[in-house]
């Protein structure tokens, strides 16, 4: 059984402490700098949002998001987690819980600001991620209308408002509350179509270079837009045949339309990040780790030479036990053996462990100096992208140095026989 915590009131509260009310304040007192990123209201899409008029249900209505004082901008957040400190497998939950960004960024992520509107019961991943936003998008229908409700600052009623800006969660997550194919479609991104290729394990890989020679520019890729979604439902709609649908659905990759959509706040296409946490470190590091052990899907170095013998895995595992002996818990916990064990490996322990060790400790263990380069270029990207405050031309610069790594990455697993 499945119970919602409802939102509305939770946020109607906030407003009867006078602390609370300036601390919220954040988002109306934030001054946005030209050409820096410091916080989502330096995002395109929350100012695309500010000079938008809101539409609910398809209507549009007289005022603009985020025009109001207390206005209120939040994201939610799924991601299902294991019961019972299990690892790998058995039953599962998945909370529903709602960043406030109304709060200043360094407390904002803090448990007693964060509020969840309950928990989908196990023992596994929910299959149908609408069924249980429901109440929460009749509620975000309710905020874009305005909810009556008392300041307790300037003792009298206004209307407040509350936008959601983006989802958040793992990779497996968002495909649910897209309703997108993902991996087992042939556009598995949900940013844009770039067509894929099935790899040794069925499993659909879009490669920039394709074994038939054909090529995707990394700066002009054939991108999805918000419209995408209804275009391909209706579509799937049209015809009559389960097998019909199915193709289509594989073919773009959208099974049908989002969770969320009552309150047209956000852009499918762009408006959904890519969990770093995920994508960066509990899989690319976790996977290039692997690689060089030779320990990746059976994945040999064909023509290259990038596998780090055993021996010196050893070596590398132990030094990495010793290095964090003596570094305060603040900074990371205790790491182990990475060759012997890798389980208690968390995002936490491999972003340190490759952004700030493994510069030193593979230093001199590659066959060729371009492995190691390839790598430092992967560690400089991780930084940059961690920084608390962008510049424009960072990011340009960012943008050009992961297309060149992605392109090395395949210049170098190409080559394999």
């Amino acid at each position: 059984m499945f119970c919602y915590i409802p939102l509305i009131p939770r946020l109607q509260m906030l407003f009867s402490n006078s602390k609370t009310v300036n601390a919220l304040l954040y988002r109306y007192r934030y001054k946005h700098i030209l050409g820096e990123v410091s916080d989502v209201f330096d995002s395109e899409h929350y100012r695309n949002l500010c000079k938008t008029k809101v539409t609910v249900d398809g209507e549009e209505m007289p005022y603009k998001y985020f025009s109001g004082k207390y206005d209120i901008a939040f994201s939610v957040c799924l991601d299902s987690y294991l019961l019972y400190k299990r690892r790998r497998g058995g039953p599962s939950a998945t909370p529903i819980v709602l960043q406030i960004y109304n709060w200043p960024p360094q407390i904002r992520t803090h448990l007693s600001h964060l509020r969840c509107l309950g928990v989908i019961p196990g023992p596994k991943a929910p299959k149908r991620m609408r069924t249980f936003l429901v109440p929460f998008d009749d509620e975000c229908a309710q905020l874009a209308h305005g909810v009556n409700t008392f300041d307790c600052v300037e003792s009298q009623n206004f209307l407040l408002r509350g936008y959601t800006l983006f989802p958040l969660g793992d990779i497996i997550a968002i495909e649910k509350f897209l309703n997108i194919k993902g991996h087992n479609g042939k556009c598995p991104c949900r940013s844009c179509m770039i067509q894929a290729i099935i790899s040794g394990d069925k499993t659909y890989y879009p490669p920039l270079m394709h074994p038939d020679n054909q090529s995707w520019d990394p700066r002009a890729l054939p991108m999805r837009t918000h419209s995408s979604w209804k275009e391909v439902t209706e579509k799937i709609e049209a015809v009559t045949t389960k097998k019909a649908k199915n193709e289509i659905a594989k073919y773009y990759g959208i099974k049908g339309m989002p969770a969320l959509g009552r309150v047209d706040s956000i852009d499918y296409a762009h408006g959904v990040p890519w969990d770093f946490m995920h994508l960066l470190f509990e899989n690319v590091i976790k996977n290039l780790v692997n690689l060089w052990m030779g320990k990746f899907k059976g994945l040999d170095a064909g023509k290259e030479d990038w596998v780090i013998p055993e021996h010196l895995w050893k070596d590398i595992g132990q030094e990495t036990v010793s290095s964090v002996r003596n570094i305060p818990a603040a900074f990371v916990r205790s790491l182990g053996n990475l060759w012997e064990d890798q389980t208690h490996y968390t995002a936490e322990g491999w972003a340190f462990w490759f952004m700030y060790l493994a510069p030193i400790l593979l230093h001199g263990r590659f066959t060729k100096q371009k492995y190691y380069d390839h790598m430092c270029k992967l560690v400089m990207i991780l930084k940059t992208c961690m920084q608390f405050t962008l510049k424009s031309v960072e990011i340009d610069k960012l943008e050009d140095d992961i297309i060149s790594w992605v392109q090395e990455y395949e210049k170098y697993v190409t080559e394999i026989n």
